[in-house]
């Protein structure tokens, strides 16, 4: 199994930024297609661990508190 991972800013609601980790999973298959990535094994979370949810069109909600988080484009 190998990891693919990707930090990047978001901002909350009140304006304060946060940083988000996105890591994804990766199955090795020894063929001729190389790796595949396992199926819905993207996962999210805040750098204090807190769990997040992506809703589409690069918004973010943080599970525990319902925040609502947007990534900011660089």
């Amino acid at each position: 199994m190998d990891h693919e991972l990707e930090r990047f800013d978001v901002r909350a609601e009140d304006g304060a930024v946060r940083v988000i980790i996105a890591w994804q999973t990766f199955a090795r298959t020894g063929g001729l297609s190389g790796s595949h990535i396992l199926k819905d094994q993207r996962r999210y979370s805040l750098l204090n661990g807190a769990a997040v949810k992506y809703l589409g069109n690069d918004v973010f909600q943080e599970t525990s508190s319902g925040e609502i988080l947007h990534r900011i484009k660089e």
